[in-house]
C-alpha cells in the first residue's frame, strides 16, 4: 500500500534522489516594516519594529478572526477601494494529491473560500486577515490603497541564517547525536522562515524564542523506535532527544529558528490530530527512518494552524493559504500572481516545493540531482529581463557542499526556472 499511495500521490517532500502611508487619521499602530520595495534608485529598508502610522477603510473589506497587530485602526475618509480590472482566477481547486492519514486529517477548505482564495481577494491588511470586496483590485494594497509594486524583497537579515541542523554532531547543550531524519526537515525549515514573518506582522508563532528538547514522535505515532534508529542522549533510561532554541552557535555561525524547526517536525498538533509533528514519522503501522519529509497537505495545515494561533475556535484551515498543484496548466501566471500579491502586498513569503534539478544553488552538472525541496520565495522582480524570484535556502553547507551553496545566502532565479523546478520530476506545487 505505501508504495502505491507514494506513487499516486507524489505527496512528500524528501531529500531522498529520484529516479507615505495615509497617516494623518490614524492612531499608535505597530506594524514591522518588512517589505523593502525597490523603485526607480531604490530606497531603503525600514528598520525592523519601528512604528508606523497606517490607515484603513474597515468597512470596505471583511475581516476574519482576531489577529490584530498592537494599535487601533482608524478609517481614512480619502480612501475609496478602486474598481479593478478582470482579475483571473489562480487554479487552486486542481487537488489531485490530497493526502490521507488518518491521524493527520487534511484540513478542509470550502470552495468557497477556494474561490475567495483563488480570485486575489484573501488579504493580510494591517495584521488581520481581511477579505476584499469582489470589485477591489487585488493588485490594490489596501491598506496604502497604492498598486502593488513591480518588485519587492522581505527582510532576510534574520530568516537567512534559519539553517537545518546537519545529521550528526552536538546539541546547544553538548550532547553528541546522529540522525539521518534531520537531513529531512527542509520542509519545517522552509516553514519556520516563512511563518517568521507573520510572527512580526501578527505575533505569532513563536519563532524566535521556542526552545526545548525535541525528540523524534515515535511513540505519538503508536510505533516501536526504530532499529537501527537515532543514536541521542539518554537519561536514566530516558531518551531526552535533543536541545535546541531561537539561536544557536554550534554549527560555526549563529543559526537562527531550530527549536522552532524542529518543534514543527516534532511536537506541532494542530486541532483534530492525534499524532505530532508536521513531517511524517510512520506509515503502514511501522516507524519511518529517516522520516519521510513533510506532506503538501502538512504544510498548508501547518502554515494555517500556525498563523491562527492555535485557536481552534475559529475555521483555521482558511485562515490564508492554499495549494498549486505542479500540474496547473497556468503555473506560470499563477506562481507570478500568487508572490507578487503575498510579498508586495501581504508581506510574506510563498513555500515552493520543487525539484532541486532547477534551482542554482543545487547545480553540479551532470551529477545535479532530482531532490524534492522546499523553498521560502521571500522576493521578486517583474520587470527584470528575464523576470526573477528571490528565495531563502534553510539547506545550509553541511548538506549542500555544492559551489553555488553557502550558508546564510539568498538566491536569485528566472521565474521560468522556479516554473521547470515546481513541475520537474520530483517538484509539487506551492503554498500562497
Amino acid at each position: 500500500m505505501s508504495q502505491q499511495l507514494r506513487a499516486a500521490t507524489g505527496a512528500f517532500l524528501s531529500r531522498r534522489p529520484a529516479g507615505s502611508v495615509a497617516a494623518a487619521a490614524v492612531a499608535a499602530v505597530v506594524v514591522l516594516a518588512l517589505v523593502v520595495e525597490i523603485g526607480s534608485g531604490g530606497s531603503v529598508a525600514p528598520t525592523p519594529g519601528r512604528s508606523q502610522a497606517i490607515a484603513a477603510a474597515p468597512t470596505a473589506f471583511r475581516f476574519l478572526g482576531t489577529f490584530v497587530v498592537p494599535g487601533t485602526l482608524v478609517p481614512n475618509p480619502d480612501l475609496h477601494q478602486p474598481a479593478g480590472p478582470t482579475f483571473q482566477p489562480v487554479d487552486v481547486f486542481l487537488r489531485p494529491d490530497q493526502w490521507a492519514d488518518t491521524r493527520r486529517p487534511s484540513p478542509v477548505q470550502s470552495d468557497a473560500w477556494l474561490a475567495e482564495k483563488a480570485s486575489g481577494r484573501v488579504a493580510l491588511a494591517g495584521g488581520q486577515f481581511a477579505v476584499l470586496p469582489t470589485n477591489w483590485d487585488p493588485f490594490v494594497n489596501p491598506i496604502t490603497g497604492q498598486q502593488v509594486p513591480n518588485k519587492a524583497l522581505l527582510d532576510t537579515s534574520w530568516t537567512r541564517w534559519i539553517i537545518e541542523v546537519p545529521g550528526s554532531g552536538v546539541d546547544e547543550k553538548g550532547n553528541y547525536f546522529s540522525n539521518k531524519s534531520y537531513w529531512e526537515f527542509c520542509g519545517n525549515g522552509a516553514l519556520a522562515v516563512a511563518l517568521w514573518y507573520w510572527q512580526q506582522l501578527v505575533g505569532h508563532p513563536n519563532v524566535t524564542g521556542t526552545e526545548g528538547y525535541f525528540l523524534d514522535p515515535y511513540e505519538a505515532e503508536g510505533v516501536n523506535w526504530p532499529s537501527p534508529g537515532p543514536e541521542i542522549a539518554i537519561k536514566n533510561g530516558t531518551r531526552m532527544g535533543t536541545y535546541w532554541s531561537g539561536s544557536d552557535t554550534v554549527s560555526g555561525f549563529e543559526a537562527h529558528g531550530r527549536g522552532f524547526e524542529f518543534y514543527l517536525a516534532m511536537a506541532a498538533q494542530p486541532a483534530g490530530w492525534t499524532a505530532t509533528g508536521y513531517s511524517l514519522w510512520a506509515l503502514d503501522g511501522k516507524p519511518l527512518y529517516p522520516s519521510f519529509g513533510t506532506p503538501p497537505a502538512n504544510t498548508i495545515a501547518a502554515l494555517n494552524w500556525e498563523i491562527s494561533g492555535h485557536n481552534a475556535d475559529v475555521d483555521w484551515p482558511e485562515s490564508y493559504y492554499a495549494k498549486v498543484d505542479r500540474t496547473d496548466p497556468t503555473l506560470a501566471r499563477d506562481l507570478t500572481v500568487a508572490v507578487t500579491l503575498n510579498v508586495g502586498r501581504d508581506g510574506v513569503p510563498v513555500i515552493a516545493m520543487a525539484d532541486t534539478f532547477n534551482l542554482p544553488n543545487w547545480q553540479s552538472g551532470d551529477a545535479t540531482p532530482h531532490i524534492r525541496h522546499s523553498i521560502s520565495i521571500v522576493g521578486y522582480d517583474n520587470s527584470a529581463n528575464p523576470p526573477t524570484f528571490t528565495y531563502t535556502e534553510t539547506c545550509g553547507r553541511a548538506c549542500n557542499r555544492r559551489g553555488g551553496n553557502k550558508d546564510g545566502d539568498i538566491h536569485v532565479i528566472p521565474q521560468a526556472d522556479m516554473v521547470k523546478a515546481i513541475q520537474n520530476t520530483v517538484g509539487l506545487g506551492f503554498a500562497w
